[in-house]
């Protein structure tokens, strides 16, 4: 049974009798079997989504430069670029990325950060492959901008679930 006080909530039970404040939550306030199973839960978020974390931010790392790649293996040719062209496509990128990284917070707070973070996979995939069929400046331009808006949530959706159990193991 939980009695509310104010900023206090009082947990009675036969064997348990702990007192928890909603400001102040971490291990000082687990018995050492709720200590054990803190640990447990710690460990498989570290091993479940650390690596998925990790693989994610390689693919964002290796999408960043593989338009150097491209360029190398002819993208200027290719799609008819001169001048400037090239430095407009890279720097088209990071126009959505700025303006759209603060709403992509706000919305990473009203929707589960898997369904984000799902939702932005299959989207900056679908960019992505439509970058590489390309056939016109044009073409690449638009898919600079919507990757660039892609992009944009993935930060803010995968600091949510670090950061959730950073805050737990501060305490």
């Amino acid at each position: 049974m939980d009695l509310n006080k104010g900023d206090t909530t009082y947990v009675t039970d036969k064997s348990i009798h702990s007192q928890a404040t909603s400001k102040n939550s971490g291990l000082d306030y687990f018995e050492p079997n709720d200590r054990a199973a803190e640990k447990r839960l710690l460990r498989k978020l570290d091993l479940r989504v650390v690596p998925i974390i990790a693989f994610l931010y390689t693919l964002a790392f290796l999408d960043r430069i593989n338009i150097g790649n491209a360029r190398i293996q002819g993208l200027e040719k290719d799609l008819h670029m001169k001048g400037q062209d090239f430095n407009i496509a890279l720097m088209i990128f990071f126009i959505p990325y700025i303006l759209f990284e603060v709403p992509s917070n706000l919305i990473v707070r009203k929707i589960a950060p898997s369904t984000w973070l799902s939702t932005i996979m299959v989207l900056w995939g679908i960019v992505t492959i439509c970058q590489g069929v390309t056939a016109s400046f044009g073409g690449l331009i638009a898919c600079r901008f919507f990757l660039g808006l892609c992009e944009a949530g993935f930060f803010p959706g995968k600091i949510k679930p670090t950061s959730s159990s950073l805050l737990v193991r501060a305490g």
